[in-house]
């Protein structure tokens, strides 16, 4: 019986610390996924229209242009896709519950890399 090729899942990270980006995108390379990291939120807007993402794991607290840029995007034009996405946040938890709703996960920071990589798991 022949096993068919499974593509590599693609993700879009969108997360303004340059420690963060590297940390994330060496534990999802590790994991078997394409990743593409941004630094603001019109950059993964731009990413989102170019390339379709299996998941976008969005960071909230950003001083301009974060993940909620992106959310209220994809309530308007693409409302399918927010239920692929999972926020990365040292967020309090009454903003999040506003937007457990929207989004397919939440994962606070600091963060068990074990528990990312399920997130993304179940949504890619």
């Amino acid at each position: 019986m022949f096993q068919a090729l499974r593509k590599k899942r693609r993700i879009l990270v969108l997360d303004d610390d340059p420690s963060m980006q590297r940390l994330v995108r060496l534990l999802l390379k590790r994991a078997g996924f394409r990743v593409d990291v941004v630094a603001r939120g019109n950059a993964a807007i731009d990413a989102i229209q170019r390339q379709p993402y299996d998941a976008l794991l969005l960071d909230l607290m950003m001083p301009v242009e974060g993940g909620m840029t992106v959310i209220k995007h994809l309530r308007e034009h693409q409302p399918d896709l927010l239920r692929r996405v999972i926020v990365l946040t040292s967020t309090p938890d009454a903003v999040l519950r506003t937007l457990a709703t929207d989004v397919s996960g939440i994962v606070k920071k600091p963060f068990i890399a074990g528990d990312l990589i399920a997130a993304i798991e179940r949504v890619a």
